[in-house]
């Protein structure tokens, strides 16, 4: 092997080991061109000088996040797999919506969403299931990720051409989205982009305690690790089954390693797919619906109602929501963990402690106090997409969290979602109304319930600024 094809190979090793795209291992050709292209821009001599590049720890992240943009194979379409679709609209939604109804939030993740069709086309078929059932007040979270930035960023921007909407028919194509540049690119709607939001993330990181934390009632995995080697799917299925709810489902393409995905979840065959269900003891299989003849988003042409803007919307309830069972709690080892967390912290080891957090989740992944102190020590380390992430999981496992919506909605007003910041903030003012005025808050630092809403009431009509008011108990992680 001569030294020129000795340096690719050893590129292509570096670069199948961080994304685990194992189809490349044996197809140098492929990613020769793609690798030749990045060495000229960036006016390496040699392989080797590029792999020091990619080490560098100044600039290899931003060359790692263009040579991934590169190398990721992102085609996809509105409504790929028709069949699958069907069974999110006639099955897997409408049991999802009844079993959650009462707690109301709803978490989706999109492995590998490319250009985001396939979480928007998710949205599409879910706000028209929520008019359609006359359900309001529910909280949707569907979380798109992929490797590729390019991708995300085209995501983000929800413009499509006509290859990409191929599938849909013409009266679709105008319910569902604007025409930008007529008859070739269109703009999905607002009302449908507002439901999605998209982050960069590597699924190999899922291993290592990285990446979508969960839990999710709805993962699409689909045609991802068709291009993964066999020992890592199995690993990556793990990780992801770990990371839904009991009884949550998944859906895979028709040419992932089935037998992977049986390993650790329960199949269950739909009309025209397979699906896959988190085990849960004592739960019985779902019998499939019979597809509607009518008004169905893929057998036919829908009548969509307008779309309401209320999908978002969390309406005030009767009832305080109810805080899940935390057995690690229970049994006091939760406590002594955070005992420890916060010592290092106050030691000026908030890294340490950090890592800790994430270490006791592995094992313990529903520990609410812990993620609840993961989500404090990252906002104090300036890391607020791990903080969001955090608060976001402690809201999902305990739904009375008053200060969790407090602390999740300042980070979201910093990213300039004003209207999900005060979604929350009316929240926090709700549950907080439900509790004795001297009832003091979990992770409030001693901050009661009526100081609570005094302050809420001060800053009512000023959304900038209200945890400058609270007591700042990241104060002593930084």
């Amino acid at each position: 092997m001569s030294e020129v094809s000795a340096g690719l190979r050893r590129v292509i090793s570096v670069i199948t080991a961080r994304t685990g795209l194992h189809y490349y291992t044996d197809k140098p050709a492929l990613l020769e061109k793609i690798i030749a292209a990045r060495m000229a821009a960036l006016g390496c001599r040699g392989y080797l000088d590029y792999l020091e590049h990619l080490n560098d720890e100044a600039l290899g992240d931003a060359e790692w996040r263009e040579l991934e943009s590169a190398i990721t194979i992102g085609e996809t379409f509105f409504f790929r797999y028709a069949e699958q679709f069907r069974a999110l609209e006639t099955t897997i939604l409408p049991e999802l919506l009844s079993r959650l109804r009462a707690m109301r939030m709803l978490r989706i993740w999109s492995v590998g969403c490319a250009n985001g069709a396939e979480p928007y086309s998710v949205a599409i078929v879910l706000r028209h299931l929520l008019e359609r059932r006359g359900e309001d007040g529910w909280t949707i979270e569907i979380l798109g990720t992929d490797i590729s930035t390019r991708a995300l960023d085209q995501a983000r921007q929800a413009e499509f051409g006509w290859w990409a909407l191929r599938d849909l028919t013409p009266r679709q194509r105008a319910e569902w989205f604007v025409p930008v540049v007529e008859g070739r690119t269109w703009r999905l709607k607002e009302c449908y982009r507002q439901m999605v939001r998209f982050r960069h993330a590597n699924i190999m990181d899922l291993p290592h305690g990285r990446g979508p934390v969960g839990p999710f009632d709805l993962v699409l995995c689909r045609n991802v690790l068709i291009y993964f080697d066999p020992v890592q799917v199995a690993r990556l299925v793990r990780e992801m089954a770990q990371r839904m709810t009991a009884g949550g489902w998944m859906l895979v393409g028709h040419s992932e390693p089935m037998e992977q995905f049986e390993n650790f979840m329960q199949p269950v065959r739909l009309p025209g797919t397979m699906a896959f269900r988190t085990r849960e003891r004592g739960d019985a299989p779902i019998a499939p619906r019979t597809p509607a003849s009518r008004g169905g988003l893929v057998s036919a042409p829908p009548t969509l109602p307008r779309p309401a803007r209320t999908v978002r919307h969390v309406s005030p309830s009767s009832s305080v929501p109810q805080a899940v069972a935390d057995p690690a709690r229970e049994g006091g080892r939760e406590a002594g963990i955070l005992r420890t967390i916060r010592q290092l912290a106050d030691s000026g080891a908030p890294r340490r402690a950090v890592g800790m957090c994430r270490e006791y989740l592995r094992r313990a992944p529903m520990a609410v106090g812990v993620y609840f102190m993961l989500g404090i020590l990252l906002l104090a380390l300036g890391e607020h997409e791990g903080a969001v992430e955090g608060f976001r999981r402690v809201i999902y496992l305990r739904r009375g969290h008053v200060m969790a919506r407090c602390y999740l909605a300042h980070l979201l007003e910093g990213t300039g979602a004003a209207e999900d910041a005060r979604r929350l903030r009316a929240q926090a003012r709700e549950l907080a109304m439900c509790l004795s005025a001297t009832h003091v808050l979990e992770g409030g630092g001693g901050l009661t319930a009526g100081g609570l809403l005094r302050i809420l009431q001060d800053k009512e009509n000023h959304d900038a600024g209200l945890l400058a008011a609270l007591p700042d108990i990241a104060s002593g992680l930084s």
